[in-house]
Parts: C-alpha cells; structure tokens; sequence
C-alpha cells in the first residue's frame, strides 16, 4: 500500500536509495526509511519539531501524478521500468521527499519542474543543473557573494535574503497546482525553507530533493544519462523493510573510496529567510 500522508518537509531520511548511482532496480521499492535519526543533524533542534502545516493538512487528501509522457518515456536510456514508474508516480506529491532516481521519473513521466534556490554565484561555482531546458528554474532563496575572508584564508559567502522570493516564485508559477521539485545544495537547509514558505503561499504538488544538486549531480550528467561508476550496482526495495539492500558486482565497497565523490553535505551555514522573504 502506498502512503497515504505526505511526510513533514523535516523528514529528509538521508537512507541508503541515494547513496550511489545504481544501475539497475529490481521491481520493489521500500516504503519505510530507516534513517530518519539522521534527518536534519545540522539544523536547530526547533526546525526538527515542525508538524506538517494545519493548512496542508485540512486541504490534503491522498494524490497521485497522472503520466504526461503518454505512457511512453521519453529517457529509455535510464532503465525506468513501467511498473517503477507507475510506483513512483502514484507516490507523489504525497510522499514529500524524493531521492533524485525518484525526482529524474517526476521530471520527465510526471511533468515536474526543477527549482534551483541556491545563489548564482554558487551554482557559478559549484555547478548547474541543464541551462537550456525549461524544466529547470532558478529563484534564489538566500543571494550571495564569494568573497574572500583574511581571518578564514579562504573564500566565503556573503549571505542576504532575498526579500522578493515569493514575489519572484508567484510570478514563475502562477498556478499553485504547478508540480514543482525544490533542491538546494543538499536539501537539508534551503529547501526546506522554501517548502515551508511555498507551503503557505498555498502550492500543494511540491516535493523536496533529497540530497539537493550535490546527490543528483552524482547520478546523472548535464544530459540527463547516468553517471557511470566502476561496478555494476542494483538496489532492492522491499516494501515494508527496515533497510535497503545495496549489492554490487564488479566493485566491492572496499574498493568504492577510489571512486567517491567529496562529501555532499554542505557545511556552509545558511541565512533564515523567514520570514523577510516576503
């Protein structure tokens, strides 16, 4: 059975799905993650308390997102079955959080767009997700500048909140039933914020990325393929299990640290928005 709440914008359950890029699913996916210890480690113990807003609640009922594909893929190439699509599908917006194997069905089967609310100069520095395709938008929750710091000996951000966001937001999608995918840097700071804000500015299809720009740009490439790492990987979804299994052929994780990517948690501390992003 598929869950019948969204979960709280809070519940990021960092889980095992989005550890790695796999390759290949097997035909079940786990409804239960078994992280949610981990859920926002990094940010005040009061944001960890936030309930789900009444507002949400009154106007929620259990929703799915019908395929704008026709029925028929449109990324082949990714290894989607029809049945994981349909699963996926049927889980959002409901579901709240997804994974960025989750977000890449949502974008392409279920007519999502991708929100970028990092600052430009950091998606200048870091990275971007696809410039030239219209499903990916930009309205930065907290403006900043790299500048360089003598005390630090490094390079920081010089952090404002935009106070136009929801201005901003409004005019981009006009329609509060857009369905709209929010990523940050790694989902734990900025996405959240602006759920919490698009939440009650009354959007109902929005869903958080889990892992932000940071894990999506480790699964896939500025062409939407998948990234290729030694091994060939699976995971299995048990509905109903305590954990996800992850097994690999070809690479052990013994041999993984060769291949890692840099820790995708960012460390930098972000500006609260609310509520001057008006």
């Amino acid at each position: 059975a598929h869950r019948s709440s969204r979960l709280s914008h809070v519940e990021l359950a960092f889980s095992p799905r989005a550890s790695y890029p796999f390759t290949q699913y097997t035909t079940h996916r786990i409804h239960t993650m078994s992280a949610l210890s981990m859920t926002m480690a990094t940010r005040p113990a009061v944001r960890a308390a936030v309930a789900p807003k009444t507002s949400r609640a009154t106007r929620a009922v259990t929703r799915a997102t019908p395929r704008m594909d026709g029925g028929i893929y449109k990324e082949p190439h990714h290894g989607f079955s029809d049945e994981i699509i349909n699963e996926v599908l049927a889980d959002f917006p409901e579901a709240g959080i997804a994974d960025s194997l989750e977000g890449m069905i949502l974008l392409v089967a279920g007519g999502y767009t991708v929100l970028d609310v990092r600052a430009d100069s950091e998606i200048d520095f870091v990275g971007n997700f696809p410039k030239t395709d219209q499903r990916f938008k930009v309205c930065s929750l907290i403006n900043a500048s790299r500048k360089y710091d003598s005390e630090k000996g490094e390079k920081v951000y010089v952090q404002t909140v935009n106070e136009g966001f929801k201005a901003q937001i409004e005019k981009m999608f006009p329609d509060k039933e857009a369905r709209i995918i929010v990523s940050c840097s790694d989902g734990r700071n900025r996405a959240i914020q602006a759920l919490e804000i698009m939440d009650e500015m009354g959007y109902v299809n929005i869903v958080g990325l889990k892992g932000g720009y940071n894990l999506w740009n480790r699964q896939w490439d500025s062409k939407l393929r998948r990234r290729n790492l030694p091994g060939v990987f699976k995971e299995e979804y048990q509905h109903g299990a305590d954990t996800c299994g992850v097994h690999a052929t070809g690479a052990g994780f013994e041999n993984q640290d060769a291949f890692q990517y840099a820790d995708w948690r960012d460390t930098v501390e972000w500006l609260e928005a609310a509520p001057v992003a008006a």
